[in-house]
C-alpha cells in the first residue's frame, strides 16, 4: 500500500485540504478554489512520471476525454495545467457522496429499484461515451459514485480507450497509440472474458463490467473473483451464471436482462449501452420517472447505518401499478384536452 504523500501548501490555484487517494499514477486531493468558493478534486501525477512520455500521453488523454464530453453522470473536468516542476494536474468537479464499493460494502443487496436507477444512469453515461468513441475498460464499484442528491456519476477515464486522433503533445502529427497490443489493462475481476485474454477492449467490454457488478448487486457477491489473477480470469471466461443463482424476488425479465450482459461472447450482449438501456426502462416503467431523491435517501440512511441499511431506514419510491398508472394517464389526457378547451372559447368569446 502506497504512503500517502506530504499535503503540499499549493496546487495551481488551489489549496489542497485532504489527500483522498494514491494510485499508480499520482494522487486524489481534495481542494479549495478560492477563486470561485468551492471545492474541487485534483489528480497530481507521481514524481518522476512526468519523464515516461507513454504516462504524459496518457494522463493528458484523461483530461480531454473528459473535456469532450457532456453529461451529467460523466465527472467534469475544470482545468489541466503543468506544473513549473513538469508534473501535470487536472481539477474536476467534487462529488460529496458515497462510491457504489463504499454502499455494498454496506448493504451488499441493495433493493431492486436500488440497482436498476444505476444501472440505467451508468447506461446513459456509457452511452454517450460510446458514441464519442471512448470505451472506459475499468468500470467498477470504486469508479461509480452517487451523490447527496441521488445523482450518479461514472469516474476514472485513466484508462479509458479512445477512438479519436488527438494530438496530445506538441509536435504529435499522428494519433500515437498508447495501450500496447495484448496489453492487458483494468481489474480483473470486473473484466470481460475478451480483455483477460488481451484482445482490446470494445463497447461490448464495457457491458459485460457492468453486468458483473450488476450480478454483485442481486446476488450480494462477485461470483467471478478467484484466489488469483488467472483463477478469476478463468472464472470470468468459463463460469456460466444461471436464473437459479437469483432469488426469487428478482424479476425473472431483470435476470433475463442481466444474464444478456453477461454473454461471454460480445456479439451476444447488447447491441449498444442505449439499447440496454431502452430495455431497463421498460422494467422500470411503473417507478416514478426520476429516482434521483428516494436515491439521495438511501444513501444517508446506509452512511448513517451501523451496519446494514434496513428498508425502514429510508422511504421507498411508489410503485404504480399498471391501471393505476394508466388512470393518471388518462387524467392527465383529459385535463389537457380540457385545457384547451377552455382557452379555444376564449378566444370565441371575448
Amino acid at each position: 500500500m502506497a504512503a500517502k504523500e506530504e499535503k503540499p501548501t499549493k496546487i495551481g490555484g488551489y489549496k489542497p485540504t485532504q489527500e483522498l487517494g494514491h494510485g499508480a499514477m499520482g494522487s486524489l486531493w481534495l481542494c479549495h478554489d478560492p477563486s470561485l468558493d468551492r471545492m474541487v478534486v485534483v489528480k497530481q501525477m507521481q514524481d518522476g512520471l512526468e519523464e515516461n512520455e507513454g504516462n504524459v500521453r496518457r494522463f493528458l488523454q484523461e483530461g480531454y476525454i473528459l473535456a469532450h464530453l457532456n453529461h451529467p453522470a460523466i465527472i467534469a473536468p475544470h482545468a489541466l495545467w503543468k506544473e513549473k516542476d513538469g508534473k501535470y494536474s487536472i481539477s474536476m468537479e467534487f462529488v460529496h457522496g458515497r462510491t457504489l464499493r463504499q454502499i455494498l460494502d454496506k448493504c451488499p443487496t441493495p433493493p431492486l429499484w436500488v440497482v436498476m436507477s444505476i444501472l440505467y444512469d451508468v447506461l446513459g453515461a456509457l452511452g454517450h461515451a460510446h458514441r464519442n468513441g471512448i470505451v472506459h475498460r475499468d468500470l467498477k464499484p470504486s469508479n461509480i459514485m452517487i451523490d447527496r442528491d441521488g445523482r450518479v456519476r461514472l469516474l476514472d477515464f485513466g484508462i479509458a480507450h479512445n477512438d479519436n486522433s488527438v494530438k496530445l503533445l506538441k509536435g504529435d502529427e499522428t494519433d500515437q497509440r498508447i495501450t500496447a497490443e495484448n496489453a492487458i489493462l483494468g481489474t480483473v475481476t470486473y473484466m470481460s472474458p475478451e480483455q483477460t485474454m488481451g484482445i482490446e477492449a470494445t463497447p461490448a467490454s464495457d457491458l459485460f463490467a457492468l453486468g458483473v457488478i450488476s450480478t454483485e448487486m442481486l446476488l450480494g457477491e462477485n461470483v467471478f473473483r478467484g484466489d488469483s489473477f488467472r483463477g478469476t480470469a478463468d472464472r470470468i471466461q468459463r463460469l456460466q451464471v444461471t436464473p437459479k443463482a437469483f432469488s426469487k424476488e428478482v424479476p425473472p425479465e431483470l435476470v433475463r436482462f442481466v444474464l444478456k450482459l453477461i454473454q461471454k461472447k460480445p456479439k451476444d450482449r447488447p447491441l449498444t449501452a442505449n439499447d440496454a438501456a431502452d430495455r431497463l426502462s421498460n422494467l422500470m416503467k411503473n417507478y416514478p420517472r426520476d429516482l434521483s431523491p428516494y436515491l439521495g435517501m438511501f444513501l444517508a440512511a446506509v452512511k448513517d447505518a451501523d451496519e446494514n441499511a434496513e428498508e425502514g431506514d429510508y422511504p421507498s419510491p411508489p410503485v404504480y401499478r399498471n391501471g393505476n398508472r394508466k388512470s393518471i394517464l388518462i387524467g392527465f389526457a383529459a385535463g389537457c384536452v380540457l385545457a384547451a378547451l377552455t382557452t379555444a372559447l376564449k378566444f370565441l368569446y371575448f
